[in-house]
């Protein structure tokens, strides 16, 4: 499977339609307005995977996860696949990478029931379109996604039986709910080849066999497509706007930029549809909103956990087998089965807040080494047997002490069932800003009188087995009965006017804290903007939710979407090559007065006090072009900041660097050259120039030449523009040793070829200066 992303050097100062996010919302965003023929650029904070790359044993998925923890600390790669927010009420985990939280997910496609949308904290405008445009947006997003239930055909599977039983105990509603997973070996409808599901059960940690329906395999490549650009590692702070257009600001992740403070850079857009999920647009437009962008006061309020519960049936006396595989050969195992293939549906109450869904789960292999210890512990403090007699207790002990010498696949762990829940809290959840963090507060929001109910159904669930009833651990009375939700929605809700509500049933965001002014090319459309619990799995209400808005989207402006299947594949793109980068920092002075002489113009510039800086990330996509090829060319982006040019920063694009070029005539002599398009808020565009002159003088001249640029700025888009001005810029020792840290081989298939590349780049780095000075 090709890759979907693009190099960020590739991005353009400006698209009809920038995409923020490329989950459910994001993704669907980006294909239909893809297909109805707009330029989209789609921005993505977490990295892409493919199939294959998922981590599938604990040091692994150790090395995806990050913490977002209370007080702004943050533990781990901010681009980690499974992203925990920690609050003091209830915690939420996301999925961090190119595709969203559907890679991590369990897959399950359900409509929401039509009671829920006749609560009026819906807009009308959206209540008036249940029985056409929503309708045909949960039709349309189930044509893309393909759900489908397990198949009577396929071996049976042990917790989808546990299941069924207690569904017959408590006398309630059974079925095997669709679930986005191919079962069987195809080319899809957008020319993705898919395979089928070997059962394995590690949905949730990510697929590594092509057969989860994530949106990476359906409206992503489809809006690529359409000519979609996606642009990964790609973290959008806050949005501003200037004039008729957007500026999106955003910070690249994992390129060291951050180690030098560097300011934002921008891409500017016509239209701007934010879609980083609950956490991420409430968060995006909290970040503007303090930076002095007009929104509803109500950005943040209304948060829910859709009722979320997790829980489990410990050490029952049936076999449930719900591990997944993880590194352990699928040929010598009996079938996990999909993360979900069933469900105990208990909507269809009097009141519909008393409705909940009960499915049953399983858990990564990568967590298997954990669980015998985990799961022993939690059922000590916390359990609740549900049967009795000490020939039971003989019985238990023993499965219990065979998973904690065999592992998990033996005993207690294996005759343990995953209830996953999903029920209706009271939205009454609020996300805030404080010191940049993203925080939420909701006190008491576990005391509810649901979760008691819902704590209670899963004891009588788990009595048929024989096991444990063992809640979420953190809800107890020794964690202030907190929550943990995997399906965050609100925050940016819908509602009639900005005094209720953040955007309008279309999606636009209300651009005053009171009336139904909006902006008209800014959206949100993703399950921030859903205004109260669904009790059941969002995915597909979300979806719908997206479709809806993007045929108003499209209606408005007079565009037309293209909904034919299948989708024709783009030429595959090459695969990656080896390649490296690192980012520099340089500072220094310019003057617009002096224009022919780059000394007495630093000097002019610092007598006027006309600084310039920037910080740049230099990006080599194949190593062997850069050391072999008589340009050593490579490719620049990141800020330029020059006060006398724009008060604001300018972000760099179109950016080429050359490394020890040869100078005609003078074989003693290499330059390293810098020239670059830079642009302002503004939308003017300057061209910048610079050189690093390698030569053997008299005295030690090695530092001073491979650490002092000159530089000349020109007022247009080229160097055929008028000279604005010149100047000189050095490396500070301090950024120098920075500078080493952020040396990075891309590419790599393993640790020993990143020391290979470094190694040769280092001997060529090396080597060239040795060739000048020695």
């Amino acid at each position: 499977m090709v890759r979907l992303s693009s190099p960020i050097e590739n991005i353009k100062n400006h698209y009809t339609v920038v995409v923020i996010g490329s989950g459910y919302g994001g993704a669907i965003a980006a294909s239909r307005l893809s297909r109805a023929g707009q330029q989209v650029c789609v921005l993505e904070r977490g990295k892409e995977f493919k199939p294959g790359e998922y981590p599938n044993n604990t040091k692994e998925a150790l090395a995806e996860m990050q913490l977002d923890l209370p007080g702004g600390k943050h533990v781990g790669s901010r681009t980690g696949l499974y992203d925990f927010h920690i609050d003091k009420d209830i915690n939420v985990f996301v999925g961090c990478g190119l595709g969203g939280t559907s890679l991590v997910n369990a897959n399950v496609s359900l409509r929401a029931e039509p009671r829920v949308f006749t609560d009026p904290r819906w807009p009308k405008g959206l209540r008036d379109d249940l029985d056409t445009l929503l309708v045909e947006g949960y039709r349309r997003a189930e044509e893309m996604l393909k759900p489908t239930p397990y198949p009577e055909n396929l071996p049976k599977l042990r917790k989808l039986q546990a299941l069924e039983k207690s569904s017959k105990y408590l006398n309630e509603k059974f079925y095997r709910p669709p679930i986005n997973v191919t079962f069987e070996d195809k080319v899809n409808h957008v020319g993705v080849e898919q395979k089928a599901c070997n059962l394995c059960g590690d949905c949730v940690s990510g697929c590594n066999h092509q057969a989860k329906n994530t949106v990476l395999m359906n409206y992503l490549p489809d809006a690529k497509n359409h000519g979609a650009e996606i642009y990964t590692q790609v973290s959008v702070r806050y949005l501003e706007r200037e004039g008729d257009r957007w500026l999106v600001h955003y910070q690249l992740q994992n390129a060291g930029q951050e180690k030098f403070d560097a300011p934002t850079m921008f891409v500017s857009a016509d239209l701007v549809i934010l879609a980083a999920g609950t956490l991420g647009s409430t968060e995006i437009l909290l970040r503007s909103q303090a930076a002095s962008l007009s929104l509803s006061e109500k950005v943040g309020h209304n948060f829910t956990g859709n009722g979320d519960v997790l829980a489990f049936g410990y050490n029952t006396e049936q076999t449930i087998n719900g591990v997944g595989f993880g590194e352990r050969l699928p040929e010598q195992q009996e079938p996990v089965g999909p993360c979900i293939t069933g469900i105990i549906d208990m909507r269809e109450q009097p009141v519909l807040d008393n409705g909940m869904v009960i499915e049953e789960g399983s858990i990564p292999g990568g967590l298997a080494p954990i669980l015998p210890q985990t799961f022993a512990a939690a059922a000590q403090i916390l359990g609740k047997d549900t049967d009795c007699g000490i020939g039971d207790r003989i019985k238990e002990k023993f499965r219990e002490a065979q998973s904690l010498a065999q592992g998990a696949y033996t005993g207690a762990v294996r005759n343990t069932q995953t209830y996953l829940v999903m029920t209706h809290d009271d939205a009454a959840g609020r996300m805030y800003l404080e010191s940049d963090r993203l925080q939420i507060k909701w006190e008491g929001v576990g005391k509810q009188s649901i979760f008691q109910r819902v704590n209670n159904r899963l004891e009588e669930a788990t009595r048929p087995l024989g096991g444990t009833q063992i809640p979420n651990p953190i809800w107890t009375n020794v964690f202030g009965h907190d929550l943990i939700t995997v399906h965050p929605l609100g925050g940016c809700i819908m509602a009639e006017d900005a005094e209720y509500g953040v955007v309008n049933h279309k999606g636009q965001v209300f651009s005053t804290q009171h009336g139904t002014d909006v902006y008209k090319n800014l959206y949100v459309a993703d399950g921030s903007v859903i205004p109260r619990t669904l009790g059941v799995n969002p995915l597909l209400t979300i979806s719908a939710i997206a479709e809806r808005c993007c045929v108003l989207i499209a209606k408005d402006r007079g565009w037309t979407i293209n909904y034919d299947l299948s989708s024709v594949p783009v030429t595959p793109a090459t695969p990656g090559k080896l390649g490296i980068q690192f980012t520099e920092t340089m500072r220094g002075f310019f003057s617009t007065q002096i224009q022919d002489d780059y000394q007495k113009a630093a000097q002019q510039g610092k007598k006027d006090g006309t600084p310039l800086q920037f910080t740049l990330t230099v990006i080599s996509d194949d190593l062997e072009v850069l050391l072999n090829d008589p340009n050593h060319p490579a490719n620049i982006v990141g800020t330029v900041t020059a006060p006398v040019i724009s008060p604001e920063p300018l972000t760099v694009t179109n950016g080429e660097f050359n490394l020890f070029v040869l100078e005609k005539d003078q074989p003693q002599t290499r330059q390293m050259r810098y020239r670059m398009q830079m642009t302002a808020e503004t939308g003017e565009i300057y061209y910048f120039e610079g050189f690093k002159e390698i030569h053997d003088d008299l005295g030690l001249d090695v530092w001073s030449d491979t650490t002092t640029l000159y530089i000349t700025v020109y007022a247009g888009d080229s160097s055929n523009s008028p000279v604005l001005g010149k100047g000189i810029l050095k490396i500070h020792p301090t950024d120098f040793i920075k500078q080493m840290t952020t040396i990075k081989v891309t590419n790599a298939e393993n640790r020993w070829q990143q020391m290979q590349a470094l190694d040769r780049f280092s001997r060529f780095f090396v080597g060239t200066l040795s060739e000048v000075y020695v």
